[in-house]
Parts: C-alpha cells; sequence; structure tokens
C-alpha cells in the first residue's frame, strides 16, 4: 500500500477558520491523527529516516532494596516511518547504543556487577525493531510472532497538548517465553522460563512546528524489564530501566561528537548504512 498524500495542516486550520481558536489551543488540537502525529515526532512525513541521539541512565534494582544507576547509556537510532491511506502506520527502527561507568563516562567494555560483586562482559548493543499499528493505533502482530508470545500489547496514544506544546506516545508490554538453557552453560546467565518488558516512550513537539517538513522533536524513553544475561543475575528476582532522554536531528552530523565518536570507533559504517 502507497503512503498518503499528506497535508499536514489542513485538518487543525480547518478547525481554528470555523471556530476561531487559536492553533495553540489544547480545545483545536481533539481533530489531531495520532498516527500521523506519531510519524511527524518520530520520523518524517516525507519518508526520510528520523535520526535520533540520545543519553540516559541504567538502573537495575533488586527486588527489596534500593534503585541504582549501573551504566551511562548513549546511543543513536534510524527510525522509518510510514503512514498508509487507511491510516496505518509501519516503524522500523535500528540503533546502536553503549554502556559506560556511570562515574568516568569510560566505555564498560568490563564490569564488575555491584549488585552481586561478579565480573562481567557488557553488549554494546546493536538492535532492531519492526512495528506495524492500524488505523486506531493498535499494535498489529503478525500470526507467527504472536503466537510465540505469551502476552503482547502495543498502542500509539492519543495526543496530549498543554498550551503550544503537545505529546505522542507509544506503548508496548510483553511476555515471552524462554528456552531451557543449554547443559553445562553457567546458570546465572539464565533468568527463568518467562521474560517480560514494558517499553513507554514519548515525543515532545510544538504545536506551531507540525506544519514544517522537519517537525523539532525532544524524546524521553522510560522500560522495565529484567537481567541481561550478561549481568549474571541469574533468577534473582528485580527488574532493569532505562531512562533516556533524546533529540531528532536533520542529519547525523549533527549528533553530539561523544556519540559520533563511539559509533565511528566501534560501529563503523552505521551511520552511512545503518541497514546493513
Amino acid at each position: 500500500m502507497k503512503p498518503a498524500a499528506l497535508s499536514r495542516r489542513a485538518t487543525l486550520t480547518g478547525l481554528a477558520a470555523t471556530t476561531g481558536l487559536s492553533m495553540t489551543s489544547a480545545k483545536a488540537q481533539s481533530p489531531i491523527d495520532k498516527n500521523k502525529l506519531y510519524v511527524q515526532l518520530r520520523g518524517n512525513l516525507d519518508g526520510n529516516d528520523g535520526l535520533w541521539s540520545y543519553s540516559g541512565a541504567y538502573w537495575g534494582k533488586p527486588q527489596g532494596e534500593i534503585a541504582r544507576q549501573l551504566f551511562r547509556v548513549d546511543g543513536f537510532s534510524f527510525n522509518t516511518m510510514i503512514l498508509h491511506e487507511d491510516g496505518g502506520v509501519d516503524q522500523k527502527m535500528i540503533e546502536c547504543g553503549f554502556w559506560q561507568h556511570p562515574g568516568t563516562g569510560e566505555l564498560a567494555d568490563a564490569w564488575t556487577n555491584p549488585m552481586n560483586g561478579l565480573e562481567c562482559e557488557p553488549k554494546h548493543f546493536k538492535s532492531s525493531q519492526s512495528l506495524s499499528f492500524d488505523k486506531h493505533g493498535n499494535w498489529e502482530l503478525p500470526e507467527d510472532r504472536r503466537a510465540a508470545m505469551r502476552y503482547a500489547e502495543g498502542t500509539i496514544v492519543s495526543p496530549i497538548t498543554n498550551g503550544p506544546v503537545i505529546w505522542s506516545q507509544e506503548r508496548l508490554i510483553t511476555k515471552t517465553s524462554r528456552p531451557e538453557p543449554a547443559a553445562g552453560s553457567d546458570p546465572l546467565v539464565y533468568g527463568g522460563q518467562v521474560s517480560t518488558s514494558t517499553s513507554l516512550v514519548t515525543y515532545k513537539a510544538n504545536i506551531a512546528d507540525l506544519d514544517k517538513d522537519f517537525v523539532p522533536t525532544t524524546m524521553h524513553y522510560q522500560s522495565m524489564s529484567g537481567w541481561y544475561p550478561w549481568m549474571r543475575m541469574g533468577q534473582k528476582a528485580g527488574i532493569c530501566s532505562f531512562e533516556l532522554v533524546g533529540l531528532k536531528h536533520p542529519n547525523a552530523t549533527e549528533a553530539p561528537e561523544r556519540v559520533l565518536a563511539f559509533l565511528n570507533d566501534r560501529r563503523p559504517g552505521f551511520l552511512k548504512d545503518p541497514w546493513a
């Protein structure tokens, strides 16, 4: 299906003309298409990738104990967005992220887990996802993927406005089964039969920018999930959480020098051909 031919502000300007309301009025924003807004803020309506740099912290909290920051995290992602004529959305993302010691900011190629005192080897990540949402903003999974999950729920949330500012949110909640560990493997890398994940991301922009080809946007990301296998926490109860903020860029060269240095050193070629 081909992407829709889009008029970026037709709905808003039409409403303002008939009601006399300011374009920044929360009341005037009620007809905003949440799927279209999601595409505008996370990516771009013209089909160009949304380019994001992000920074923040990664937290760990064993059950019954206080949370502590385990890492600083920096990364970069490419987001391809397609808004279809029927209102559905396809979203494809690929990212690279880097674990760093929170006190020094140095890359954490080796790390002593403060929760159990064990030596670990963090895995700097290159990960991807492909999602589809229907015209109502509900996550659509292919049957084979849904059958492999115990639970899967996702949605693009209706926009929230406050004065001149607007937010778009995406929520994903999953519960999956883990295979049994291989015989003789380290028992501390196996987290149990079930894995759960909650992913909460919010994109923020100014309403006045929604008629632009490139909408300047910021992001806040929060997650809840279990231990990574390389943390060697075994089946100890507890959760980990990303706490990230990000900025969308018109081109990759505007990313922070720190992020560009990590990518050029550890992921050469990623910025030129991320989908390879």
